[in-house]
Parts: C-alpha cells; structure tokens; sequence
C-alpha cells in the first residue's frame, strides 16, 4: 500500500470513529500494522529453533573431522563404535524428547547427519570400491526414515539434496552427458526432471508425513526446471536434446496457470518465467549464430533486458494483486 492510500484510510478509519461507528478497540485493531514487530517470545522461539539445529549440525560434522584428523591413529572399530555411539545417541535422544518438539527435530536431523558419515566410514575402512553415487544412493534411502519420523523441513532439503546428487553423480559416471564432444541423452535431464516432479506433486499434496510450508516444493520445482531447462536450452545445438523443448513448453502451460491461480506462488512463477528468457536467449543465439560475436552479444543483451523487464513488471502487477 502507498504511503498516500495509508494515509487516507487512517483518516477515514478515524472520521467513523468520531461518528461512532467504531469503538476504540476497533480503531486500534484496524490501526495495527499488518506485519506486527516481533514479541520476545517470538525472538526467543527463533534462537530455540535456530541454535538446536545447529548445534546438532556440528556435533555430526564434528565427528567427521575428528575421524579426518585422527585416522590413522584409531582402530578401525573404534571409529565404527564412535560413529555408532553417536548415531545411538541421536536416535535414543529423539525417542526420549516430546514427538514433534524442536529438540526432536534437531536430533533427528543430526541422526539423518551421522548415517552419512557412517556409511562413508564403512566404505573407507573396509574399500568397498563403490562410487560416490551409491554412497549418495544408499545414504538417501536410510535418511527417508528420518525425515519421516522428523517432518521437519531442514530434514527433507537433506534428503532433496542427497537423493538428487545421486542421480547427477549417477549419469556423470554411467554416461557421457555433459558438455564437449561428449554424447548428450535426453534420458538423463528427463529422468532428474521427473524425479523431482514426482516430489514436487508430492510435497504440494501436503500429505501427512511431510511438514508445510513452501521451501520444499519450490525446491522441487527449482530442480524440475534445472533440469528440463538446461537440456532445452542445449537442445537448440543438439538435435538428440530437441525434444526436450516440446516437453518444458508443457511444463509452462501446466505450471504457470496453476502457481498463478490456483496456489499462488510468486517465486515459483519467476523461476519458470525467468527459465524461459534462459532457454528462449539460447534459442535466439542458435538463430543468430552466423551473426558476429559484437552483434550476437548486443542482441542478446538486449533481449535479456527487455525480457526481464517485461517479467519483473508483470511479477510486481501480480504481487500487488495477491496483497490486494
């Protein structure tokens, strides 16, 4: 709201209280900032949630470096029995704290931590020869459990980030997908766009076992158009990536109608508009490609310019709607 609209409507919130058609207690309530400063409690109910995450962050990534800096003088089950003391300790910790209290989350967060570094403990001691993607894979089914049990936000971005490295790590060590002269498959960017499209449908379901708020599925989203944006865009150069493009302008069709109307999210809205511009840039640049390389950046440039205007003035008019 304008500072002159504001202004105006105190004024006429203060001429019905003069004629009596407000009392006191309404003024006040109807005179109260929309966004109210932040009580102590709130303050104190942040650092709560603030300091027990990371204090259990640190103690998972504390064993890590102690093992780093003591390898070589510990037994091999010594750093197995530490590393499972610990993990028992956050488990145990978990059973014993109030279901769904801050404490609970925390540990948990810290137990779905210490798996990781016990997987790679067991891995390094014993030379199991498996890649770093199984290590990924394997680490992100065990931490399901957790953030099941946690439903705690910070627990499943953990799981987002794990299981998605997995995949990346994956196809980078099967097959030859990334840039050069490399062969590039369709299969890999369809395959990590449909994983997190899958997630994305369910973290926007809100089932049960999985906590609210918007973090996860505009995670899942970011991931969607990562992946099937990256491989339109060198689909303009790569005929074997061409049909990708048809498949994001479905993703556009479908998301843009539906973060538009139906769940309202700005963001999401932007990464999509603003994937477009990337893909649609890269298009411009293989339609202009016998173009010199002063005259191509011009026209690119310019394109960004105009295009990111045009979007950023249609995400403000859509903003002052959703206030509205």
């Amino acid at each position: 709201m304008k500072p002159i609209d504001e202004l105006r409507r105190r004024d006429q919130l203060l001429r019905w209280t003069e004629q009596g058609r407000l009392s006191a207690e309404q003024l006040a309530a109807a005179m109260a900032p929309e966004h109210p400063q932040p009580a102590a409690r709130h303050w104190l109910a942040a650092f709560d949630l603030v300091l027990a995450f990371f204090g259990c962050v640190l103690l998972a990534l504390g064993l890590i470096f102690f093992f780093a800096f003591n390898w070589d003088e510990l037994h091999r089950f010594a750093k197995l029995g530490l590393a499972a003391a610990v993990l028992t300790g956050f488990a145990g910790a978990a059973l014993r704290l109030p279901r769904q209290s801050v404490a609970a989350q925390a540990v948990l967060l810290g137990a779905a931590l210490t798996t990781g570094g016990l997987l790679a403990l067991v891995g390094q001691i014993y030379q199991t020869g498996a890649d770093i993607w199984q290590l990924f894979a394997a680490w992100a089914v065990l931490l399901l459990p957790w953030a099941l049990l946690s439903r705690s936000t910070a627990c499943w971005v953990l799981f987002w980030a794990v299981a998605n490295l997995a995949l990346v790590r994956y196809f980078a060590t099967t097959s030859s997908w990334l840039f050069g002269g490399m062969r590039l498959s369709p299969t890999v960017f369809l395959v990590i766009a449909g994983f997190n499209g899958l997630w994305l449908l369910l973290f926007e379901r809100g089932l049960r076992p999985l906590p609210a708020g918007r973090t996860l599925p505009r995670l899942a989203g970011a991931g969607l158009l990562a992946a099937l944006g990256l491989g339109a865009a060198i689909g303009w150069w790569r005929s074997e990536l061409v049909y990708l493009l048809p498949v994001l302008a479905v993703v556009y069709l479908l998301g843009i109608p539906c973060y538009r109307r139906w769940r309202r999210d700005l963001l999401l809205l932007a990464l999509q508009a603003y994937s477009a511009i990337a893909v649609l840039a890269s298009g411009l640049a293989w339609l202009l490609r016998d173009l010199d390389e002063i005259g191509l950046v011009w026209v690119l440039g310019l394109f960004v310019l105009l295009s990111s205007a045009l979007v950023s003035v249609l995400l403000q008019r859509w903003s002052r709607e959703e206030k509205a």
